[in-house]
């Protein structure tokens, strides 16, 4: 035996005799279990990733502490003494024992050291999802290239009105809906089209008007559109697309299969549509133009979902409850998992979805781990799912994870450039950290693309946080305007704003009413006392003419900071930011109001700034466009 290999095996017995080996396999084997009992607690409560990681940290730290304090010290029992000198031959006897002896140890302690490196792995899984790997670098790109004219892009643009409903039952309206949306989605996962977005289309559902006319207002060079009829099984579904400038028709046919055939129908009209115009699919390897499922129910749950999902309100909490439904049908249905992870986060901002006997600060993190559970799911399934990873980045962006939620939001992007609902996320992270000039310019293309009426909503606040007060008024007015009855609580409160600014206190009041009408699931106090017309307008026009309006007892606790200010009453309006009141007591990452003009005189409070510090916003970083590169939002420019 050379020196050297006696060496080592003296040393192997020393730390068998200092009991080494044995504190490494129970502080593996402990660690390992500790890690899985923290992640399934982090998941259960809502705890960030941070935490996860700092625990990992910890216990990885902690292993070298363990096995020098294993080699220097002894238990015994009069209490831990320091380890002494081995007795002579003891080592010698380690050594020469038989096998049967000596490897048992070395095996128990490589056995822990596997499990704590199982441990740390399988949390460093779980806090890098999916969606947050990928190469990054090519996110600005298809950024950039999504925020250019909307008339200098030269690929072939339709629009997909909606299906006409020729089922006997007008139950079955959903369904037609449904698969208009559905087509119009397979549709957008051709590249070489631009596809405008739903609620474009969908404002001529029911009007007979003349498709020339339709084209030329959406803007769209082609359109479809077509009928469902559905009875039992069977299925029948028509479709033609159209040249938009004369009306002709360049492609028409009819499909009458049974249910089992819905998918292979949508991936049929697309390809149709793409040869009509001439233009490739664009897929490689084994994409595919939809997702199918093999559940038939599931898909019928799942577009009664996406159905309520846009009704907004309430219906998010029923949208929750079909997805769901769906998922239990079909658990490897990659869009129900996305589906279902957009409306647990949309319900954080649908305060009538809460449960009422539980403080709201208790649910909001439960709503968002369950909405990235969803998500990391959909990714799992399917990891080209862009709605799935916009869903991600919003559960970011509430937590305030600025970072992780804007590399989320360009990787959806960079999936699908002409997504306005990653737009819309988008611009609402960029005004929540200030910067407001880029919040603008998203939030425009996210309207221009598909102008539902929360997208209004958006664009409103950052044209205010821009100081550009009139434009956004126009804004404000064109939603109102654009459809009534679909009109958000918001779009009334913003109209009311505008029309005061404006010195219109009939009209204002009138939107402000309609706001409050639409608040009726809300315990919203009596105000005959004070909200009168003469009030109202009062303040309206106090307002409009840069006064401070004398109102009736009360009518100020309504107000938000920014009125407080123009109404000469910056104290009052510092103790409602410092109060920390509206979502910031939900224990979300997100006051955007305090980026206003009008508090620009508050920001430099130090008070005020750690109250946003808190929020993990910097009084510094605000960014608004500079009076000679501001341009007329594009929804104006394209409104006559």
């Amino acid at each position: 035996m050379t020196d050297s290999s006696r060496g080592y095996q003296q040393f192997f017995a020393e730390m068998k005799r200092r009991r080494v080996f044995r504190v490494m396999a129970v502080y593996g084997a402990t660690a390992f279990v500790l890690l899985q009992v923290a992640d399934l607690l982090a998941q259960g409560m809502g705890l960030s990733d941070q935490v996860l990681r700092i625990t990992t940290f910890l216990v990885l730290i902690g292993f070298p502490i363990a096995i020098v304090l294993a080699w220097a010290f002894d238990s015994t029992p009069e209490g831990m003494v320091r380890t002494g000198d081995a007795a002579p031959g003891e080592l010698d006897a380690l050594i020469l024992a038989p096998a049967s002896q000596r490897l048992p140890a070395g095996l128990m302690a490589l056995a822990g050291v596997g499990l704590l490196v199982a441990g740390t792995w399988w949390i460093a899984r779980s806090t890098v999802p999916e969606s947050s790997s990928g190469d990054a670098t090519s996110a600005p790109a298809a950024v950039r290239l999504a925020l250019t004219d909307v008339a200098d892009n030269s690929r072939p643009s339709l629009a997909v009105l909606p299906f006409m409903n020729m089922s006997s039952d007008p139950e079955q309206e959903y369904f037609s809906d449904g698969m208009t949306e559905e087509i119009l989605n397979t549709l957008a996962n051709i590249r070489e089209l631009r596809v405008a977005g739903r609620t474009s289309a969908f404002a001529y559902k029911g009007e007979n008007k003349d498709l020339r006319e339709i084209g030329d207002e959406l803007g769209v060079d082609y359109l479809i559109e077509g009928s469902v009829r559905k009875a039992g099984n069977s299925l029948r579904i028509t479709a033609q697309l159209i040249d938009a400038a004369d009306g002709s028709h360049l492609w028409s046919d009819q499909y009458d299969r049974s249910m089992e055939d819905v998918f292979a129908i949508q991936t049929e009209i697309a390809e149709a549509i793409a040869d009509a115009l001439t233009i490739p699919l664009g897929l490689t390897g084994d994409e595919t133009l939809v997702t199918p499922t093999g559940d038939l129910a599931a898909y019928d749950l799942y577009l009664a979902g996406r159905t309520k999902l846009r009704e907004r309100g309430a219906a998010v909490g029923e949208a929750i409850q079909l997805f769901e439904a769906a998922i239990a049908r079909d658990s490897t249905w990659a869009p129900a998992w996305a589906a279902l992870a957009e409306a647990r986060e949309v319900r954080v901002w649908y305060l009538e979805t809460y449960d009422r006997d539980i403080p709201g600060d208790l649910q909001v993190p439960r709503f968002l781990a369950e909405s990235e559970q969803a998500a990391i799911r959909a990714l799992e399934l399917d990891p080209s799912s862009a709605s799935a990873i916009v869903a991600l980045g919003s559960v970011h962006r509430d937590r305030g994870e600025w970072s992780e939620a804007e590399n989320a939001y360009k990787r959806a992007l960079a999936l699908d450039p002409d997504n306005a609902e990653a737009y819309q996320q988008y611009a609402e992270l960029l005004y929540n950290i200030g910067r407001v000039a880029e919040a603008v310019r998203f939030a425009d293309r996210a309207l221009v693309l598909d102008p539902a009426p929360i997208r209004f909503s958006i664009l409103y606040g950052a044209l205010r946080y821009d100081g550009r007060p009139e434009e956004a008024a126009e804004v404000a007015l064109l939603a109102m305007q654009r459809d009534p009855d679909a009109a958000t609580v918001a779009t009334w409160f913003q109209g009311a704003e505008a029309l005061a600014t404006r010195g219109d206190g009939e009209g204002a009041i009138a939107a402000f009413q309609k706001a409050l009408r639409g608040m009726d699931w809300m315990d919203v106090p009596d105000t005959s006392s004070w909200w009168t017309e003469e009030a109202f307008e009062e303040w309206a026009l106090g307002w409009a003419e840069g006064r401070v309006p004398v109102l009736p007892e009360g009518f100020p606790s309504f107000l938000g900071e920014s009125e407080l200010v123009r109404m000469g009453r910056p104290d009052s309006a510092m103790v409602e930011i410092l109060s920390g009141g509206g979502w910031a007591s939900l224990g979300l990452k997100f006051d955007p109001s305090i980026w206003r003009p009008e508090l620009d005189s508050l920001r430099n409070d130090p008070r005020v700034q750690a109250a946003m510090a808190s929020l993990g916003q910097d009084a510094s970083a605000l960014r608004r466009t500079p009076p000679a590169e501001r341009t007329r939002p594009g929804i104006l420019e394209s409104t006559p």
